[in-house]
């Protein structure tokens, strides 16, 4: 595990060591570009001297002087500073104090004009310290005396400023609290008259006594009306039982009893029942005619005229009718106390429901008053809170008065010197080596983000290892480029089509020949790894294809023929791209007569093909048909493919791109299987993706990928490819020309 970690980081290493090699030009100039720059500033510097000085900010109390805001007394602070430092700051580099330290120490520049705001201003730098009152004041200049003497200058000018604003703020606070002063004390007569107003009409002593003795009051109403209104149920019931009793009202009753409290009635009545009780004693003895029955009748008369007469005396003439109604006469002892009891009764009723009625009416007023009793209290404390509030304003503004008068007559500032300016010995700022070191480390890092920028922009495949990658098929070969490793150029052809080839003989010169041998060895190692591929699996008939135009599957195909003839093979190699075909051009043999032909009946494929060497031949696209795949896919291909896998050991197909046609598409269920041909530089990851998902919808066989114009310097992988100068390669065959 370790081993293989260790190879992987080794790996990850040489892909960004490779992008630095293929982006050398730019990374190189972009580093360059800003060394030069680092050294050209550095030797333009001129030397500066920094001042400094320090300051300290005391509080003073005239400072925070305070007034009134609105009419109800509030008191706000005049000077309400977030940063007391932040804004002493910006006073000490205010226009003023700057031109007058410019003036005074006549500060000229190098055109003997003196100094604008901006040119002092931007060598000046004034800053708080933190955690303290303090600030600090520095100067750069070319020229040490000249930098402490403006520090200085700066520093006293900011002290004579402070102190005229001490002055200045402790005459206008005075002035403005005198103004107010008259004001502030008639709204303290005003608020105390106000409540004292309130307190008259409403009657108030003390609210919360009163609220108190109210409640408590209000309890003791609530308990004597409960006992009230039970000696009334009371009394409501013996009233009605004796109402219904004696079949009387109260009136009569009362009337009736009046009359047995008077002596006059009390005597003509009992005179009237003797007589009454003698008449009825006599009419036993006599008949109604005798004397004494009539005498007593008459006295009967007499003493009922006369009791009727004492009644109306004592009742009136309305109250004597109703009574006259009743049988006094038959009215017994106990019935006459029941009447008077009855008549009690009344009266005592009458007597407790005009009490109940008065405590009730006591208990509402007493509610009512307690539910105002809240609103008066919420009146009366913002009676008392505006009085208390016009007081403490008046009473804060008398002792402010005192304060502004005693800082009126003082002439002392917050400002105090900590630390004045001296002249430094030693010059400011960064050393010019390390600004050239600074560059170069700056120069080197966007060097190498140029580089990588410049290869991410790049969607193009770079070398054999990400073609490797993103197909996921075995890399059967890497064929170099020599032509961009310095050696004699080894692509043959036209301008369109230039890829390299496998070029042998004997007539070539010993440096040409040995400047070919990495090539011959890349395409001998491929024809071994697609014989070890037949070993498992028979695979006599390929067809070699790309996934766009130019990436050099055509030379792929002639010089994989050759290789494969020189181990003793008997090859034939098909030109199967009947759209631009090329294997006529690299062979330079004519193509009147190939495969179209032999497709289209009109000859034999024995017939077409033309005989390179002993064991290799090939059969050129012949005529272009206006539309190839009617004959490829045809009976007469198959037919033509399994008689010329019986009579070659191999049988190699070049056929077109297989992106943006069919052809190789329907070929490739014909054949054993497809070698794909990826040219770095030539095929990007669009294309690449595209042409391995068409293989794997279409199912496919593919046997392998080969990397064909491979730079060797862009190689991740190590393809050392030795070279022997005693080395001769038999080979009797020579491809000088072609495509």
């Amino acid at each position: 595990m370790e081993s293989n970690l260790y190879i992987d980081e080794y790996l990850d290493f040489k892909k960004y060591w490779l992008v630095l090699k293929r982006r050398i030009v730019p990374a190189s100039i972009t580093c360059l570009g800003v060394m030069t720059l680092s050294l050209v500033t550095a030797l333009s510097l001129e030397q500066v001297y920094q001042a400094e000085g320090q300051v300290m900010i005391k509080t003073n109390k005239s400072a925070k002087l305070t007034g009134l805001e609105n009419d109800i007394g509030k008191i706000e602070v005049l000077t309400n500073e977030s940063d007391p430092l932040t804004t002493e700051v910006e006073v000490v580099s205010s226009r003023p104090i700057i031109d007058r330290v410019i003036k005074e120490l006549d500060l000229r520049n190098k055109q003997d004009e003196l100094y604008r705001y901006k040119d002092l201003i931007n060598k000046l730098e004034i800053k708080p310290v933190t955690g303290g009152n303090v600030i600090k004041i520095s100067y750069e200049d070319s020229d040490a005396e000249r930098a402490a003497l403006v520090v200085n200058k700066i520093i006293e000018l900011y002290q004579e400023k402070d102190t005229e604003n001490n002055r200045s703020e402790a005459i206008a606070a005075r002035q403005f609290i005198s103004e107010e002063l008259p004001e502030v004390e008639a709204k303290v007569a005003q608020a105390e008259a106000d409540l004292r107003n309130f307190k008259n009409e409403n009657q108030i002593a003390n609210l919360s006594e009163e609220t108190t003795t109210l409640i408590e009051t209000s309890k003791l109403v609530d308990t004597q009306i409960d006992q009230v209104a039970a000696e009334l149920g009371d009394v409501n019931a013996r009233y009605t039982s004796l109402s219904s009793q004696l079949g009387m009202n109260v009136s009569e009753a009362a009337a009736i009893s009046s009359l047995n409290q008077s002596v006059a009635v009390q005597k003509a009545l009992t005179q009237l029942q003797n007589v009454k009780v003698e008449l009825a004693s006599k009419r036993n003895l006599f008949g109604e005619n005798a004397p004494q029955i009539i005498s007593l009748k008459e006295q009967e008369a007499e003493l009922t005229a006369l009791l009727e007469q004492q009644i109306r005396q004592t009742l009136g003439s309305q109250s004597a009718s109703s009574v006259a109604q009743l049988n006094i006469l038959g009215l017994g002892r106990l019935k006459q106390e029941q009447i008077s009891e009855f008549a009690s009764l009344g009266l005592k009723k009458t007597g407790l429901e005009q009490k109940l009625a008065n405590l009730k009416q006591t208990k509402t007023d007493y509610q009512q008053r307690l539910s105002v009793l809240p609103n008066l209290e919420k009146r009366q404390k913002e009676l008392e809170r505006k009085t208390k509030a016009a007081q403490a304003t008046y009473q804060t503004l008398l002792g402010k008065l005192q304060e502004t008068q005693v800082a009126e007559k003082q002439n002392i500032g917050t400002v105090r010197v900590l630390a004045n300016a001296i002249p430094p010995d030693e010059p400011t700022g960064p050393s010019k080596k390390l600004i050239v070191a600074a560059g170069g480390l700056l120069g080197g890092l966007l060097g190498i983000a140029v580089a990588f920028l410049l290869d991410l922009k790049d969607n193009s495949l770079k070398n054999s290892q990400e073609i490797e990658e993103i197909f996921g098929y075995p890399l059967q070969g890497v064929i170099p480029d020599l032509a961009k490793e310095g050696s004699p150029n080894l692509l043959v052809g036209d301008v369109v089509d230039t890829l390299p080839q496998l070029p042998a003989g004997q007539n070539d010169s010993s440096h040409h020949r040995h400047a070919l041998l990495p090539i011959r060895e890349a395409y001998q190692i491929l024809q071994a790894n697609l014989k070890l591929l037949s070993l498992s699996q028979a695979r006599k008939v390929i067809a070699v294809t790309s996934c766009v135009p130019q990436e050099g599957k055509s030379h792929v195909s002639a010089n994989l023929a050759i290789a494969q003839n020189q181990v003793g093979k008997r090859i034939l190699l098909i030109d199967a791209d009947m759209r631009r075909p090329s294997q006529h051009k690299i062979w330079s043999i004519p193509n009147y007569l190939g495969l179209s032909n032999v497709l289209k009946g009109e000859a034999e494929w024995q017939e077409a093909i033309k005989t390179i060497k002993p064991g290799l031949d090939i059969l050129t696209a012949g005529d272009l048909p206006d539309n190839p795949v009617p004959l490829i896919d045809s009976e007469r291909m198959k037919y033509l493919i399994e008689t010329a896998a019986l009579t070659y050991d191999h049988v190699i197909f070049d056929t077109p791109p297989i992106t943006g046609m069919a052809d190789t598409r329907i070929l490739g269920r014909m054949v054993d299987g497809l070698l794909m041909v990826v040219r770095p530089g030539v095929a990007n990851y669009g294309s690449v993706s595209v042409a391995k998902k068409l293989i794997e919808t279409t199912g496919q066989p593919i046997i392998g990928v080969v990397a064909n114009g491979v730079n060797l310097r862009n190689e991740a992988y190590g393809y050392d490819y030795y070279y022997y100068p005693n080395y001769e390669y038999d080979d009797s065959y020579s491809l000088n020309q072609g495509k």
